[in-house]
């Protein structure tokens, strides 16, 4: 193609400009064919490091003949999206009279339209003359008269500072500081040392290097403006190549400037940096993300690294299958099949541990019945999960839900069968919330590479959903849109707009419909709103409204017409004026049903598919002959990953991103908006208990004020995408101690690295092992102290009070405003903790934090030893007892069997002991009321 190979992994080509004597080379990189480069995250932005930068006009200089850095500008970070990849430009310009050349480094988006603009990240020069240096070597090692620097806990000290290095970039392994000078040990850790040989100096080893300065002054820097990152290189000289561990020299000459000798294990140079000046940044900030979290997400799907599978504990089931050869030989002929899940559990022998449940459904054949079929698709599945999560043979086990074309990185250019079983994914994604590790979710394309993954996919990944392209594994994520410029009013709903067409609002006269209604006519100056609400001039507002409306110049009329009813909606479009045609539609209408997946009926699916789904599917279909310029849906994070409680709403929400993508594969506008929480009475946050908001502040989201809300969007209305994600976003929150960051959310929080060794599948966390040691070497009194603060601790994280002090160990959960999400929360909570798996009723069973404690004491700690007496652990069984006969959850035919089988108990310690019962005992009892029971006890056990 008229190109040399570049010879550098950052790099792929060059190309000699001919008659201009400059060198342009070119390049793309990305997480993906660098995965290295995740590691070096500033302000929880990845960036190229700087030594990146360094290592390219390094390597340019050599291809161009002027191998020396004379000095080397930084003009602007280069940040490397997750999603996709950069293109580089690094331009190598004409030799001047002393031999000295220009470098640039440029980068844009790979995949931009021609003509797009370049960013500039560094300017500089290079030379042929090598530059001076002090000749020193390291040869004396470890440097003589040095204090050792201690690096306990170094780089989690670095990550507050805003550096968080992953494993590549944390390098340093001993350092010591002699005045004004750093030295240290690094290297790269053994799975990057074989990629060292092919850089000049691998820029994580380089970066390392710098490390030992950085972490000294660490502290000093915690009140600075921000971060330091190099900003100036002058006098850089490359001695050696393909360096895997360094020693160095750092002498500072400043507070922001310093020289640094690089050497290799004998001491002699490879590199030397006569001047590298720092600086503070504070604007390293994820695109788009303001101070208050206000943040504008896309949905994106991101290649996953799956390892071989292992033969799982327990084999394979395969329930409700029809003849599919490939999904059957796919899953290995050791594999049971049963015709539904209640076989299975009828079936002699444990439950397999991984059951796979296709979840395929035909397209519609109709246009006009889809919504039939999402609710039929949509409450089948319900059934099944509830049926999973209650039956207790299948506790050990784990759901895989098989889906084919809905969801993925192409699931929107399937066929309208995947609008069906999109929504299934919503509300799997709420059950998953609420039970996490009992279900995943999996779409595959059904190809033979595919097949051949399915079993490694399943069982080797922590991810809760995925989807499988011709062998490829892909998870969702979350990414930052890049904020545009603010939409002109001409230009918000596309080139084109008739300001005086007609503008639906869904919901129009609610909380959120008000809202836009307001914006659309201050900010974007519509003048004609057509307001479309089930209650029209009767709901609270309406008329007030269309009077503030009409004070700014916009004439609004309020309909009342329930959107999901196709005819009523079919007449409301046509009583449309010809003369103000419609022109956009904001469907912002909705209704939860909020309850936990055990609960949830048909008929709860059905109250949320109504507003949102049907709603949607009728405006798309009855809308697709007319030139809108938008089509705007009100979506919901709680489809993504904070549905918990809100399984139907969730399921409806999906449908919404799902037909956005569907209309936007057609050419027809479409923008689904899946909000986060708006602040005050706005949307569903209004009717949130004080429990549900903490759940939420805990999980990262925070309320959006609404002014915040619609400057969201307006930048989403600029922005390109059928779907997007506005939110509040508490980054630092997900960053707390104990947190546990969605996945979704993996690419905008990385977690800090955690050195304890994964437990195997199915074993508890090492939290709880932990939590088990610490217990079993405790005497009775301290242990109970121990589990008392641990229910206390965890109830306090779960009602937002700053201290287990505030909460009563006496006094009931259900006083204190625990509901039934509420107690899940505090279950999951506790499941992490303890390595149990206790069940959603928990509360309720055990109604108080003392009450609790207690069982999860007999629980972690049944058998105390030799060490503990009889009588010790009837006291266990008496408190069981007497937690269980004093709550509501014991029926009547369990109070029976607990009964004779102490009843059982009695006779067989007197055969053992060869003892005669009284005459009179048996028949008492059987027929003892309570207290006469307990008090039979009390004479035959001593029990006090």
């Amino acid at each position: 193609m008229g190109q040399a190979p570049a010879r550098h992994p950052l790099l792929g080509a060059a190309v000699a400009v001919p008659d201009a004597d400059t060198v342009v080379l070119t390049g793309r990189i990305g997480t993906r064919t660098h995965p290295w480069l995740a590691d070096h995250t500033i302000l929880g932005t990845t960036l190229l490091p700087g030594t990146g930068l360094l290592e390219l006009a390094l390597h340019a200089g050599d291809q161009a003949g002027t191998p020396y850095l004379d000095e080397l500008t930084l003009q602007a970070p280069l940040v490397v999206p997750a999603d996709r990849a950069v293109d580089l430009r690094i331009t190598v310009g004409p030799a001047d009279e002393t031999d000295r050349r220009t470098v640039t480094v440029h980068s844009r988006p790979a995949g931009s339209p021609d003509g797009a603009e370049w960013t500039l990240h560094a300017t500089g020069g290079l030379t042929a003359e090598e530059p001076e240096a002090d000749g020193d070597e390291l040869a004396a090692w470890p440097p003589v008269e040095a204090d050792p620097i201690p690096l306990d806990a170094a780089y989690e000290r670095l990550a507050d500072q805003g550096y968080d290095y992953g494993p590549v970039f944390q390098g340093l392994q001993a350092a010591w500081r002699q005045g004004d000078t750093t030295y240290a040990e690094v290297a790269l850790p053994p799975e990057a040392q074989h990629d060292a040989a092919s850089y000049l100096l691998h820029p994580a080893l380089l970066d390392s290097a710098l490390h030992a300065n950085l972490f000294h002054e660490a502290d000093g820097q915690a009140g600075a403006e921000g971060p330091r990152l190099p900003f100036a290189w002058s006098g850089v000289a490359v001695h050696a190549t393909g360096a895997a561990a360094l020693r160095v020299r750092v002498a500072s000459h400043g507070p922001d400037e310093a020289s640094v000798l690089v050497a290799d294990g004998t001491g002699a140079p490879v590199l030397t940096i006569r001047s590298l000046a720092a600086r503070a940044v504070d604007a390293v900030r994820p695109a788009g993300e303001e101070a208050d979290g206000a943040v504008l997400l896309r949905p994106v799907w991101a290649e996953r690294t799956v390892p071989p599978s292992v033969e799982e504990e327990g084999g394979w089931a395969l329930v409700g299958a029809g003849p599919d050869p490939l999904l059957t030989a796919a899953l290995g002929p050791g594999t049971r099949v049963f015709p539904d899940l209640a076989s299975l559990a009828a079936a002699p022998g444990a439950v397999p541990g991984t059951v796979v449940l296709p979840c395929d459904a035909p397209g519609p054949d109709g246009g006009a019945d889809l919504p039939d079929q999402v609710r039929t698709v949509v409450t089948g599945v319900l059934a099944t999960v509830r049926e999973w999560l209650a039956e207790p043979a299948f506790a050990a086990s784990r759901l895989v839900l098989l889906t084919r074309g809905a969801a993925g990185p192409d699931a929107a250019s399937g066929p309208s069968a995947d609008l069906v079983c999109a929504p299934v994914w919503g509300l799997v994604r709420a059950a998953q919330a609420e039970h996490p590790g009992r279900l995943l979710l999996l779409d595959w394309d059904g190809t033979p590479a595919s097949g051949r993954r399915l079993r490694a996919t399943a069982t080797a990944t922590e991810d809760a959903e995925l989807a499988l392209r011709d062998g490829t594994v892909w998870a969702p994520r979350l990414v930052r849109e890049p904020r545009p410029a603010a939409p002109s009013a001409d230009a918000a709903f596309g080139a084109g707009w008739d300001p005086d067409g007609t503008v639906l609002i869904t919901g129009g006269t609610g909380g959120l419909g008000a809202a836009v209604a307001r914006h659309l006519v201050t900010r974007y100056g519509a003048r004609r709103l057509l307001l479309v609400s089930r209650r029209g001039e009767e709901a609270p507002g309406a008329r007030e409204l269309c009077r503030e409306l009409a004070e700014a110049g916009a004439e609004a009329r309020v309909a009342a017409c329930d959107v999901a009813d196709r005819a009523a909606l079919e007449k409301l479009l046509a009583d449309i004026p010809a003369g103000h045609p419609l022109t956009a539609v904001v469907h912002t209408a909705g209704l939860a049903e909020n309850g936990l997946i055990e609960t949830q009926t048909a008929h709860h699916v059905d109250t949320a598919l109504r507003p949102k789904a049907d709603a949607a599917w009728h405006l798309h279909e009855l809308t697709t002959h007319q030139s809108l310029t938008a089509f705007v849906l009100f979506s919901s994070t709680a489809g993504l990953f904070v549905g918990a409680g809100q399984a139907g709403y969730a399921a409806a929400n999906v449908f919404l991103d799902a037909l956005a993508r569907h209309r936007a594969e057609q050419g027809l506008p479409a923008l689904s908006l899946a909000w986060g929480l708006w602040g005050g009475e706005q949307g569903m946050g209004g009717q949130l208990a004080d429990a549900d908001l903490e759940r939420l502040r805990r999980m990262g989201m925070r309320p959006l004020p609404t002014g915040r809300a619609l400057d969201l969007l307006d930048a989403a209305l600029a922005a390109d995408g059928p779907v997007l994600v506005p939110v509040g976003l508490e980054t630092e929150a997900l960053k707390a101690p104990g947190a546990t960051v969605p996945a979704l959310l993996r690419t905008l929080v990385r977690g800090r690295p955690r050195r304890a060794a994964r437990p195997a599948a199915g074993a508890a966390s090492a939290g709880a092992d932990v939590l088990a040691h610490r217990l079993a070497g405790l005497p009775e009194t301290e242990r109970d102290l121990v589990l008392l603060d641990l229910v206390r601790s965890n109830t306090a994280a779960v009602l937002g009070h700053g201290s287990g002090e505030l909460v009563d160990p006496e006094r009931a959960f259900k006083d204190v405003g625990f509901d039934s999400m509420a107690a899940v929360d505090l279950r999951n909570l506790l499941n992490t903790a303890t390595g149990l798996r206790l069940p959603a009723t928990l509360v309720f069973d055990f109604p108080t934090p003392a009450v609790l404690a207690a069982h999860l004491a007999a629980e972690l700690v049944p058998d105390q030893g030799p060490g503990r007496s009889l009588t010790d652990r009837i006291d266990d069984l008496e408190a069981a007892l007497l937690a269980a006969a004093g709550g509501d959850g014991v029926p009547d035919r369990e109070h029976a069997d607990v009964a004779a089988r102490l009843d059982s108990l009695l006779r067989r310690w007197r055969d053992e002991r060869g003892e005669e019962p009284r005459a009179d005992a048996h028949t008492a009892f059987e027929s003892a009321t309570d207290d006469e029971l307990f008090a039979a006890l009390d004479g035959e056990l001593g029990m006090p």
